[in-house]
């Protein structure tokens, strides 16, 4: 008996689909996850980062620049499409205060739709999700470098930090060594209201795009002061640890990294061999909006990013050239006799965004079926570069599953 759990990158909601999914009394998502929804139903667990809020209308959909807020029906949509978990542990999960957070997950409770990384109250502190599928016991956790305390004016504290698992402390950290040397940009932005610079970060990019100048551009991701070492990543690894004792599979999924960077930084890589090294089985990194590598180690995974599964590729903020309409879908066999795993692949998915601003994410074999001979040479070379960025190999055929490890039933490697 094999078990299969399927991985995928970020379910998001930007204004052109929230647009075209608006219908009479509602809004309708199914579109999005109608070509990958029988491999879904297919599996035995499926989990994707949540990278949005559900803070209901009142709060108004994605009325402000870079803050999120999807209707619930997005949610119903992943339901019907046979997600079975998300992450919320990330960066956007406070665009709608700690209110918001809450409404989130009473919205995915609602909808019978697993979540871990954020917590309701201090008195429901999940750090670690345990969960079993067919006797395999799995522990899946989620971690965030940042909330975007600087775009909603949140900082979290010692007082209130439970809310989100965390990767570091939130807010501004000094290097004392740093100490008395004048910074003219922090001294300016510092003055500002988390609403004024949100409005100046619009002004700004509005002004570039109409000037013809991108606004983003790949970020790599340095370390910075305290990263390395610091009472959250301690945390983490005793998460690790005690997971261990209990679970056959431990799983983590940390939020981080350089978005639209196709290369990872020196603090994803620190990152990915923290976790390694404290014990993870599987890491499955989100974050940067953009397919990064996958490492295979000692029959563990490590994926650093796994693309968006559907954000709108129209978006002004999305950096073309590295390719956001494509993501990774990790498809993991774990023997259900043994509890290891057996084999690890992946699917390359592309996100195809018709006039009215409408997503539909296409597995490329599906996708590949329904294209014209010269939309099916551009595809072939699109997925060359997506799986080279993957694996560090040429594409050799188009596939609806790429091998990345797999054994025999008596554990012999095959190649």
């Amino acid at each position: 008996l094999l078990l299969l759990v399927i991985f995928i990158g970020d379910i998001a909601c930007d204004r052109q689909l929230l647009k075209a999914s608006q219908k009479k009394g509602g809004y309708d998502f199914s579109q999005v996850f109608s070509k990958v929804k029988d491999i879904f139903i297919q599996s035995d667990f499926v989990v994707g980062n949540f990278e949005t809020v559900c803070g209901g209308s009142n709060n108004n959909y994605q009325e402000q620049y870079m803050t999120c807020n999807a209707p619930d029906e997005l949610v119903q949509a992943m339901k019907d499409a046979g997600i079975s978990m998300v992450t919320t542990a990330n960066n956007h999960c406070l665009d709608k205060g700690i209110k918001g957070l809450r409404r989130t997950i009473k919205c995915l409770n609602k909808n019978e739709i697993e979540y871990v990384g954020t917590n309701l109250d201090s008195e429901h502190v999940i750090r670690i999700k345990m969960k079993t599928i067919s006797d395999v016991r799995i522990a899946f956790l989620a971690y965030t470098y940042s909330t975007n305390e600087s775009n909603t004016g949140i900082v979290l504290n010692e007082n209130n930090d439970y809310f989100v698992n965390l990767l570091r402390k939130q807010g501004r950290v000094d290097n004392p060594e740093l100490k008395g040397q004048f910074n003219i940009k922090k001294y300016f932005t510092g003055k500002l209201s988390s609403k004024q610079k949100r409005t100046l970060t619009r002004i700004i990019a509005r002004t570039k795009l109409k000037l013809g100048i991108p606004y983003m551009k790949p970020r790599t991701d340095k370390i910075e002061y305290g990263d390395t070492n610091n009472n959250y990543i301690k945390l983490v690894k005793n998460d690790i640890v005690e997971a261990k004792k209990i679970a056959d599979i431990v799983v983590a999924c940390p939020h981080f990294g350089g978005q639209f960077n196709t290369v990872p930084g020196e603090y994803a890589e620190f990152l990915m061999n923290y976790l390694k090294l404290a014990g993870c089985d599987i890491v499955i990194g989100n974050h940067p909006h953009v397919v990064q590598k996958i490492k295979m180690d000692d029959k563990k995974m490590f994926a650093y990013s796994l693309g968006s599964f559907n954000q709108s590729i129209s978006a002004d903020y999305m950096v073309a050239e590295s390719k956001p309409e494509y993501s990774i879908m990790i498809h993991c066999y774990i023997n259900g006799k043994s509890k290891k795993i057996q084999k690890i692949s992946f699917s390359i998915l592309k996100i195809v965004e018709d006039k009215e601003g409408m997503i539909t994410v296409w597995p490329v074999d599906k996708l590949y079926r329904e294209l014209s001979t010269e939309e099916k040479k551009l595809l072939i070379s699109d997925i060359n570069e997506i799986y080279q960025r993957c694996t560090s190999n040429p594409l050799e055929k188009i596939d609806s599953e790429f091998s990345l490890y797999c054994e025999d039933e008596n554990g012999k490697e095959i190649i």
